[in-house]
């Protein structure tokens, strides 16, 4: 038994009212004792009289354990030591019609709460029931209905000791029971306070961790504007290029944790969400591994990729980033845990049909390995597999935790197989609904060409400056005019004031008012006018549902690139392309 429990002080135990409560019933015990004493020399009963004293000393001793000593264990051991003693005594002199002890019934509900109801507590608490119940036993066994031990004792003195000792085992019975029916009313309110309280400061945090994140999305899309100006700079040679270009690298994996983070919030707090599109699911996944080529070279890989031609032309309705994410982070991992070998990915038709497809993805490598032990560990948020004898690797640990959330929420589920120094494989099979893909925008095919001019004026209203340098530097020399504006009343001061804005890039989140507000104006001024929601927010079904219902006609997410930005453009102007 911990010596912590043994010592811990009594104004401790003093708040905790059950505690109370059976300091009480003690009390009330030695009481009632204190009268049967009395009655016993009283009517000449000398025998049961020495027996009563015998337990009260009992009480006595324990109440002595309990307020002087801090002995929360052996005082009640005492006490049912010599009661149950007393008894088995009482039961045998008077017979067990008269009852005597049976108030200790009511020590069985008083019990966990006299030693307090720790988990360490549970052996002496057991302890205890069985000595009561032994006792109960061994005065059934031996004693008679009515005594035979006084002659002098008639049955209506037994009965009259049967009524008195049966109410006061009722009076100690109910006193613990409206107590705890006290109590436990005041614990139900407290744990609806308590999930009150914590839903209030879930969606606190909800709404810190999202302000949080739009605050540093747009300081990296800052960096990563000022850089991508740096680096796109063509009239000379870029000084400190490599600099520069480390720069942009280091950005870039800040805005992956950073997004990390986002996500594995979104699904602890039950908010992740899938965001499913039409894809033609060969043209992604042929694709997929051609941004690690680079990573594999430098460590001197081989990395090889398969995807089953019978996923040709294949029409699909699923989430591709949310698929890509998964994809990326398996072999970013095969490559990070791999020394020497190979990596290879493939995606193979289990079943086609016209209704649908049935996909299974593999991601091998022939690196570390992962222990048995440690399989299931690695979904585990924050969860990183280290070794003494292993280097210790970098990253938070989350892309698996992610990972296996969004497999989950297409209805599958990962598995990983591994052998340690021999390889792992990750794997897992989806079943994909076939749809039709929607018609072709021409525009798009020219998204990569940047020598462009459209006849058009565009309004951008931003209130970080570094955006605003970043989004007019690329458009200066594809659009006809171009208009500032800071907050949402700047927007609509532009709108009124000019008619020949053809596209908006509004900026979600500004002081004064901000874009969700300023749309309904801009939308009742001009209803004709294209705006894009200008974001550092990261999109979701429930996002886009949103500004979709107030009238948005397409997102751009910051951090953007080149391309995004004017692939917005040319979408949304292609009637005037020049």
């Amino acid at each position: 038994m911990p010596k912590k429990a043994e010592t811990r002080k009594l104004k401790d135990l003093m708040r905790n009212s059950f505690f109370m409560l059976g300091i009480g019933i003690y009390f009330f015990a030695i009481t009632v004792n204190m009268y049967y004493v009395y009655i016993s020399f009283y009517n000449g009963f000398m025998a049961s009289g020495f027996v009563c004293l015998f337990s009260l000393l009992g009480f006595l001793v324990s109440v002595y354990l309990f307020l002087i000593k801090r002995s929360y264990i052996f005082g009640p051991y005492i006490v049912f030591t010599c009661l149950g003693s007393a008894t088995v005594a009482m039961s045998y002199l008077e017979g067990l019609m008269s009852g005597y002890y049976w108030f200790q019934l009511g020590f069985l509900f008083s019990l966990p709460y006299v030693i307090r109801r720790e988990t360490y507590f549970n052996k002496q608490t057991n302890i205890l029931y069985f000595l009561i119940i032994l006792f109960l036993l061994i005065s059934f066994i031996i004693s008679p209905m009515y005594s035979n031990y006084y002659e002098e004792l008639n049955k209506e003195q037994v009965h009259y000791r049967f009524i008195l000792n049966s109410s006061i085992n009722f009076v100690l019975i109910m006193m613990f029971s409206l107590q705890a029916l006290s109590h436990n009313k005041l614990v139900i309110n407290k744990i609806y306070n308590d999930k009150e309280f914590a839903e209030n400061e879930k969606e606190r945090r909800t709404r810190v961790l999202s302000n949080l994140g739009h605050e540093l999305r747009t300081q990296i899309n800052s960096i990563n504007g000022v850089t991508q100006l740096i680096l796109g700079n063509d009239t000379a040679e870029t000084p400190n290029k490599k600099y520069f270009q480390i720069l942009e690298h280091c950005n870039n994996n800040m805005l992956l944790l950073v997004n990390d983070m986002l996500d594995i919030h979104k699904i602890e707090s039950g908010r992740f969400e899938l965001c499913n599109e039409p894809k033609v699911l060969y043209d992604f996944l042929v694709k997929i591994t051609i941004p690690f080529i680079s990573n594999a070279e430098e460590k001197n890989l081989e990395l090889y990729s398969y995807v089953d031609p019978k996923l040709k032309g294949i029409v699909v309705n699923v989430d591709e980033k949310r698929l890509a994410q998964v994809i990326y982070n398996l072999l970013s991992n095969a490559i990070k845990f791999t020394e020497q070998g190979e990596i290879t990915f493939s995606a193979k038709v289990i079943n086609l049909s016209k209704g649908g497809v049935i996909v299974t993805i593999t991601v091998n490598d022939t690196g570390i390995g992962i222990a048995p032990n440690n399989l299931n560990k690695v979904f585990e948020s924050f969860r990183q597999i280290q070794s003494e004898h292993k280097p210790i690797y970098g990253g938070t640990g989350l892309g698996l935790a992610i990972s296996k959330s969004i497999i989950e929420a297409m209805h599958s589920h990962i598995k990983v197989y591994s052998k340690l120094n021999e390889g792992t494989r990750f794997q897992f099979t989806l079943n994909l609904e076939q749809t039709v893909l929607a018609p072709k925008n021409t525009v798009k095919e020219d998204c990569n060409n940047t020598d462009f001019s459209l006849n058009s004026t565009v309004l951008i209203v931003e209130d970080n400056m570094v955006s605003m340098m970043y989004a007019k530097k690329l458009l200066v020399n594809h659009v006809y005019k171009i208009y500032e504006g800071a907050n949402g009343i700047e927007a609509i001061d532009k709108i009124k004031q000019h008619n020949d804005i053809d596209l908006v890039l509004l900026d979600l989140e500004m002081p004064q008012m901000n874009g969700f507000k300023a749309i309904k104006h801009i939308k009742r001024l001009r209803p004709d006018v294209v705006v894009v929601a200008f974001t550092a927010n990261m999109p979701s079904a429930e996002i886009l549902k949103k500004l979709d219902d107030l009238g948005f006609d397409d997102i751009l997410s910051k951090p953007f690139s080149k391309k995004e930005l004017h692939t917005i453009l040319k979408k949304n102007t292609k009637e005037r392309v020049l």
